[in-house]
């Protein structure tokens, strides 16, 4: 299955298994500056949020299905959204990009398989999208089933698995990108891969402990334990973040270019999945305390 066979399930029709939301002026700016990206055929396609085609090859046959299928795209875009109010803070992390007028979110799908997808998020300049595509930033990431809008341990699971995938990658580029690759291999870049398996393998045995249900939905007797192991997994990425910066800076200053962008990606994320953490620390303590906010 490839993306347009996993689209064309819904021919015709809406995504509707998944709960609405009342969007904040935030989260209506991304809504009405949500350009999609399709990955076909290892090429990327672009679509305007009134679905006109703006960068990629004309695939007649996904150009058709978006022309025809507005009312899906409309219901995959909420569904998206959503799913970062609900399991993330990317729209509130990057609030500087997205609440400025120029400002338009492109949202690139990959299929991953059946109906799942990897999303990557990217903020750019409305006027600027042909001119200079390639300048567009990496805000984040995200993954998706459309057949399952409610996830398992509050929806801390696919960060740490998209750590471990994303630390595999930058040792790989380390080897290739790099031109001092011996400088950095034991001071830095091993110890972003021991950081990143502890954190990893901490949190996910810790996750395990989380009641299998809704945040609203878990006892009260269980709340304090709950908060305990969200901040105990905020604080092995909070070092993992620190670490990488300061990686990051030094190879800024010794203008290690060709690499760099990668770090700056793996950084993001993290910075991305400790503000998620934060957000849920928030909530869990409002419930906690009885204190009522409105």
């Amino acid at each position: 299955m490839n993306i347009l066979e996993a689209f064309k399930e819904y021919d015709g029709q809406r995504l509707s298994d998944f709960p609405e939301i009342v969007y904040s002026n935030l989260y209506k700016k991304a809504f009405n500056n949500f350009y999609f990206e399709f990955a076909i055929k290892e090429e990327n396609i672009l679509f305007s949020p009134m679905y006109t085609l703006l960068r990629g090859p004309k695939d007649a046959e996904m150009i058709d299905f978006v022309q025809a299928n507005e009312l899906f795209l409309d219901s995959l875009k909420k569904f998206i959204l959503n799913s970062l109010y609900a399991y993330s803070a990317l729209i509130e992390e990057n609030a500087y990009y997205l609440s400025n007028p120029q400002s338009i979110l492109i949202v690139r799908m990959l299929h991953k398989s059946d109906f799942r997808f990897e999303i990557k998020f990217y903020a750019h300049y409305e006027d600027e999208v042909s001119a200079t595509y390639k300048d567009k930033i990496y805000i984040g990431r995200d993954f998706v089933n459309l057949k399952k809008f409610e996830r398992k341990y509050l929806g801390l699971k696919k960060y740490f698995l998209s750590l471990i995938e994303q630390n595999q990658k930058i040792q790989e580029r380390a080897k290739q990108k790099l031109r001092y690759f011996d400088d950095y291999k034991k001071e830095y870049l091993d110890e972003i891969d021991y950081l990143t398996k502890e954190a990893a393998t901490d949190s996910m045995e810790r996750m395990k402990l989380f009641p299998q249900t809704a945040l609203k939905n878990i006892q009260k007797i269980n709340l304090q334990e709950t908060l305990d192991h969200i901040l105990y997994m905020q604080n092995l990425m909070l070092e993992l973040r620190d670490f990488t910066q300061e990686f990051e800076d030094k190879l800024r200053l010794r203008e290690e270019n060709n690499f760099v962008k990668y770090l700056t990606k793996f950084s993001k994320d993290l910075v991305d999945g400790i503000r998620y953490l934060r957000k849920l620390s928030c909530l869990i303590h409002l419930r906690i305390s009885n204190y009522e906010i409105c």
